[in-house]
Order: structure tokens, then sequence, then C-alpha cells
């Protein structure tokens, strides 16, 4: 995000810029569902644990046998 006064890039969801204290207008916030919608159980992520944890338990396992 830029401020519209003065061009300083600001982080996403700030109110007011920092250097010249103009507010700025928030931008709508997305719907769930949506493209840039972040999931915590995505598949991804949920196979890639059971692989971590597999690797986990075959080196324990090497380790205590």
């Amino acid at each position: 995000m830029i401020c519209k006064k003065c061009g300083t890039e600001l982080r996403d969801g700030v109110r007011m810029c920092p250097i010249c204290g103009t507010q700025q207008v928030e931008a709508p916030k997305p719907t769930p569902g949506t493209v840039n919608d972040p999931k915590i159980f995505s598949k991804t992520r949920v196979i890639s644990f059971i692989i971590i944890m597999a690797l986990v338990l075959i080196g324990l396992w090497k380790v205590f046998a």
C-alpha cells in the first residue's frame, strides 16, 4: 500500500501514514473463500506433516532399536 499524499510505502492494514499523518482509506476486506484465503489445514500441509512425522518416527525407531 502506498500513501496517496507523500508516496511512502505502507504495510497492509495501516490506517494512518507515519510520515505525513494522512488517514488511509481501508481497502474492502476479501470475502471468505477467495483465492488469497489462507487455509490452516490445506492438503499440502497435511501431507507434509505426515511425511515429517514418518521420518521422525523412523529416526527414533533406529535410535532405540
